[in-house]
């Protein structure tokens, strides 16, 4: 296969994977490419983000800031099918209600939603609306269109330090990412992850330091508890980053 072949098959799947656009109905993708989706979430980042900005935005001409987020919020679960947010709660279940690594792998495994992932996700939702609502409008569509492909790009590292810590055929997508990919990925996820920045500093900035402090306070959960990662953990890092990555725009920029 060559590499225009290779990128683009991969890219393909990301969006098939990551999304609910129909990408399977119109290309066959091989099940080769599916181990690298989680390598061009930053790619993905660029649809997801601008389209939930555009929603913000255009919902903001006529609606309370506070009610077009809300709509962008929602927007956004259906363009991905929730399956972040899915993975976040399963996270905040395992992790709050297991003590041991065997434990916190058969609670997120188990798809019934315990007290846990109830109130980590009310409180993430009421961030995530929280703290775009009540931004002026144009402020909230950067935020969201920028700190989608950066906290995405943050989150794609973990396969990178981390291991998988379920086989293949328990693992939902029945697909277990590559854990060493070639550098060219890096550099492609850093380029679409890092470019917004440009579009928006030097918030972008502190937006991407607040997500990487994140990221490394989950790394070092998952390193202690689980010792590997999930695809739910995965799912989690992404949502969690994002949030706080706002946090830094109310602090430093607002």
């Amino acid at each position: 296969m060559n590499k225009v072949k290779y990128y683009t098959y991969d890219i393909l799947a990301a969006i098939s994977a990551l999304t609910r656009l129909p990408i399977w109905r119109l290309v066959n993708i091989p099940k080769e490419n599916y181990r690298r989706v989680v390598y061009y979430w930053s790619v993905v980042g660029w649809i997801t983000g601008p389209l939930t900005a555009l929603v913000i935005l255009g919902f903001g001409q006529f609606l309370p800031v506070p009610i077009a987020v809300a709509l962008g919020f929602v927007f956004r679960i259906l363009l991905t099918g929730g399956m972040h947010e899915d993975g976040l709660m399963d996270f905040f279940d395992g992790f709050g209600g297991g003590r041991t690594r065997e434990r916190i792998l058969e609670i997120m495994k188990d798809s019934h939603s315990g007290a846990y992932a109830i109130i980590g996700f009310v409180s993430y939702a009421i961030l995530w609306i929280g703290l775009l609502g009540w931004m002026p409008l144009e402020a909230a569509f950067y935020t969201v269109m920028v700190g989608d492909p950066i906290s995405k790009f943050v989150a794609s590292n973990l396969p990178r330090l981390l291991k998988y810590a379920r086989n293949e055929e328990s693992a939902k997508m029945k697909v277990v990412y590559e854990d060493r990919p070639h550098r060219g990925l890096f550099i492609l996820a850093a380029h679409f992850g890092l470019l917004p920045i440009s579009q928006w500093s030097p918030a972008g900035w502190w937006m991407l330091l607040f997500s990487a402090l994140t990221f490394g306070l989950l790394y070092l959960l998952m390193k202690r508890r689980l010792n590997g990662y999930t695809g739910d953990c995965l799912g989690a890092t992404f949502l969690l980053c994002e949030v706080m990555s706002y946090l830094a725009v109310w602090i430093f920029i607002l």
